[in-house]
């Protein structure tokens, strides 16, 4: 028995079959080659930009979707993405996802997310986790795991793509970083926050993660100004967190910071919800800085530093790509550096 066929603009495809490639071609007057070009990788430099766009006009307009068990098979891949991320309830991290699926959607991959709790343990768990073949390729947050931790998963031809604090020389696995200067990030906005007439600054930071770096730009220009660092340290990058180290803070008294700077907005938030229960105004009172600039931070009027979650999610997704592409696992790891910004706003 014959399947019957329908007209697509004036050309035929199979009806009540899933479309292949080969009707695809068809049907856009083009080779199959060059359709399984356009539709299975990230750049196709050999095919026209005048082709590909036709290619994929009717692609859309097929309905067409890829095997994917099929292409599993073909290539040993399991079409996936992986995203390790230490707190999914933190603001950042959608926006990071976000930015790695609109690299991994338009080359045919899906994105599969861990959270670790940013616990070594938790990240441990999603290295054996990944270690089962569950994805190409992983951008990931791993607080406690340096590169030789990770050098078994790569060794196995997964690529991985870290989120780091500050500049990670490449080696000769492909273990590659994506990252804005923390340190120089945060020694800009203790700067600002002199620039604006505070003398007493404090510094709210978590255990884990970025904090060092952040704080060590903090501490320098404290020191180069003639002024004291004032750390304190909760466990999280929470909201709890920042309201804890706040009732800390003002439980001095009159010695109190006239500034405060978290190492991230959670923190920050915290600290700000906190103060405003004690009955003081930001800024009047007390000045409020915060690290990341998380959706939220523009309705609060949170002065922080702007860090580009969703152009940082795509750079390490279009890293992945191009190592999953022949021949790119042999290249030496890369730390690709962004921009960042301090958003001034309301609360400094």
């Amino acid at each position: 028995m014959r399947a019957s066929t329908r007209t697509l603009g004036g050309r035929s495809a199979r009806a009540g079959l899933r479309p292949t490639q080969k009707d695809i071609a068809l049907a856009a007057g083009v080779s199959q080659a060059a359709v399984s070009l356009v539709l299975n990788k990230a750049e196709t430099p050999s095919v026209p930009d005048t082709t590909r766009a036709r290619i994929l006009k009717v692609a859309r307009a097929m309905g067409y979707q890829p095997n994917h068990p099929a292409r599993m098979l073909r290539r040993a891949r399991t079409m996936a993405l992986a995203c390790v991320v230490p707190d999914i309830t933190n603001p950042f991290y959608p926006g990071l996802v976000r930015g790695v699926q609109s690299i991994a959607a338009p080359t045919g991959y899906d994105v599969l997310m861990f959270n670790t709790d940013g616990r070594e343990d938790g990240e441990v768990r999603a290295v054996n986790w990944l270690l089962q073949g569950r994805a190409d390729g992983v951008v990931g947050t791993f607080f406690h795991l340096p590169v030789p931790k990770l050098a078994a998963l790569a060794g196995q031809g997964v690529p991985i793509v870290r989120l780091e604090s500050q500049h990670k020389a490449g080696g000769d696995l492909p273990i590659d970083s994506v990252y804005i200067d923390n340190a120089e990030a945060s020694a800009a906005m203790t700067r600002y926050l002199i620039e604006r007439g505070h003398r007493r600054i404090a510094m709210i930071l978590a255990e884990v993660g970025p904090s060092r770096q952040r704080a060590l730009g903090y501490a320098s220009v404290m020191r180069a100004a003639g002024l004291r660092p004032d750390v304190v340290t909760d466990s999280r990058y929470s909201e709890e967190s920042g309201a804890r180290a706040m009732s800390e803070i003002l439980a001095r008294g009159q010695e109190r910071p006239t500034a405060i700077f978290g190492a991230n907005d959670m923190l920050a938030v915290g600290a700000m919800v906190f103060a405003r229960s004690a009955g003081l105004s930001v800024p009047g009172d007390i000045a409020i800085a915060g690290f990341d600039d998380i959706p939220a931070a523009k309705l609060l009027g949170l002065t922080t530093v702007r860090q580009p979650e969703f152009d940082l999610g795509a750079l390490a997704a279009r890293t992945l790509v191009e190592r999953l592409q022949p021949g790119g696992l042999k290249l030496h790891g890369q730390s690709l550096e962004l921009k960042f910004e301090i958003m001034k706003r309301s609360s400094a």
